[in-house]
């Protein structure tokens, strides 16, 4: 007996979570550290009156960031140190311009599969998972040179007391 990709597809796997840091803003110009949360997951059902136990893990990860770009990596990312801006990672991005971006991600399942407490064997091919998207606001930041902080110049640029 063998599984198909079309069987493995219509298992019910668990799309990766899209997590960015900070949470869901980021600077223009500089990288927004973007990565994704996917789980190897098991299932055990019924087919063909055979038990089958099918075990999916995470394999690649198509981003698509919103901006017309997209890229394909073999890992998820991670957080780095903090809430750190401009942090290059394996699935940053640098957005050119601002704005409210929609970030995507499907993730590619491999499979393997046993009957009846046979040996493992693999699915040929990958199952495509899409996961929901994920809304990047993209901000613009402006950099000022200056030679004095708050206290030496409470009327410097920044240090203006807040208005209500």
């Amino acid at each position: 007996m063998i599984v198909t990709l079309e069987e493995f597809q219509k298992q019910p796997v668990l799309a990766a979570s899209i997590v960015s840091q900070p949470l869901n803003f980021g600077l223009r110009n500089a990288h927004s550290n973007v990565y994704a949360e996917a789980l190897e997951q098991e299932f055990t059902f019924d087919f063909q009156d055979a038990t089958i136990v099918l075990k999916a893990r995470p394999v690649s990860y198509q981003w698509n960031y919103g901006d017309g770009t997209s890229v394909t990596t073999l890992v998820p990312g991670g957080p780095v140190a903090g809430n750190a801006f401009d942090t290059q990672t394996a699935t940053s991005h640098q957005y050119t311009q601002t704005g409210d971006f929609e970030l995507s991600l499907t993730t590619y399942f491999a499979g393997d599969y046993s009957v009846d407490g046979g040996p493992f064997q693999p699915v040929a091919g990958e199952a495509a998972v899409t996961s929901e998207p994920h809304l990047m606001s993209i901000w613009r930041t402006q950099g000022r040179s200056v030679s004095q902080n708050c206290i030496e110049n409470p009327g410097g640029i920044g240090c203006e007391a807040p208005s209500r």
